[in-house]
């Protein structure tokens, strides 16, 4: 299927383009990709692909036209993953139906339009899929340009501007850091899924998920019993937990239930925060009354307070 790069604002965007500049328009595009690829597959984007996704992520540059007047169009080709993965032996996972019908240009685009929507607390992205959308803006020459990324209306276009990047940098900021943990709880055998795996503690079900294909395969022996989990727990845009990513696992010991616990994902004074840059509290003051002080740094009430301007 064929999308398109369109590029105006500057006479530079007049149908050339510099060698380096395509060179940096190529990986920062192909990066976003496969981190999206491999968010909605194995549920962390900094995952590296094995090869044969890595073919599956194939994006050839087939043009490049343009003129002062048009700028420069890229014309980009790719294949629906239905042809590329859905005939692959994954370990413990199987491709959705959504993903199958999409592209890696797809994919380029739908990150972008969730992180620059306003309903965006619950999108399919991470820190390091953020981090590859603000690289993106390495392709900007001017405060001037427009990037539009489309295929042709079957989906709509997205429109980037540099200004866009500050809205993106927020989100990013938004998301807690992941930090570790120790979780107890069952292991569930009916949550298997996208090389994920739901652990039912007393505080709630929590998804787990094992980069290491080794620990995934030997962990299963623990379905259906208990288990004591350690790892990094990874937060959404919304500051609420997303997963724990294991590290380790064991037989659970006496006392493991007392000191772990499913962690929590932020304070409500970070909570707070989070709806004020998202401008969603009307009367922030009501909210802050009684809970100060916190756990939050100097800056961090500071920006606070400018919500109540």
């Amino acid at each position: 299927m064929n999308y398109d790069i369109k590029i105006i604002g500057e006479d530079e965007d007049n149908g050339l383009i510099e060698f380096d500049r395509l060179s940096v328009l190529a990986k920062s595009t192909k990066d976003i990709a496969t981190k999206a690829l491999m968010l909605r597959l194995r549920g962390f984007s900094e995952i590296t692909p094995d090869k044969n996704l890595k073919k599956a992520l194939a994006l050839k540059l087939q043009s490049i036209i343009g003129n002062e007047q048009n700028g420069t169009s890229l014309t980009i080709d790719c294949n629906h993953f239905s042809e590329t993965i859905k005939g692959l032996q994954f370990d413990m996972f199987k491709p959705s139906e959504e993903i199958l019908q999409m592209t890696p240009m797809a994919l380029v685009i739908d990150s972008f339009q969730k992180a620059l929507s306003n309903e965006n607390e619950e999108a399919d992205l991470d820190r390091p899929l953020l981090k590859s959308l603000m690289n993106f803006k390495k392709n900007f020459i001017s405060d001037n340009e427009i990037f539009y990324l489309a295929n042709r209306g079957s989906i709509p276009e997205v429109r980037i501007i540099k200004d866009d990047f500050h809205k993106i940098s927020l989100l990013e900021d938004s998301i807690p850091e992941p930090h570790k943990v120790i979780v107890n709880g069952q292991l569930d055998e009916m949550k298997v899924s996208k090389g994920k795996l739901g652990l039912q503690t007393e505080q709630g079900f929590v998804n787990v998920f094992a980069n290491n294909n080794s620990l995934m395969q030997n962990i299963v022996e623990y379905m259906g019993k208990e288990v004591t989990i350690s790892g990094m727990a990874h937060y959404k845009p919304n500051g609420q937990l997303s997963f724990i990513e294991i590290n380790g696992y064991e037989k659970p010991g006496l006392n493991d239930k007392y000191f772990s616990k499913k962690p929590n994902a932020i304070t409500a004074h970070q909570q707070l925060l989070f709806q004020v840059k998202q401008g969603k509290k009307s009367n922030p003051l009501q909210e802050i009354i009684g809970m100060w002080p916190g756990d939050e740094t100097d800056e961090e009430f500071t920006e606070l307070l400018k919500g109540l301007k």
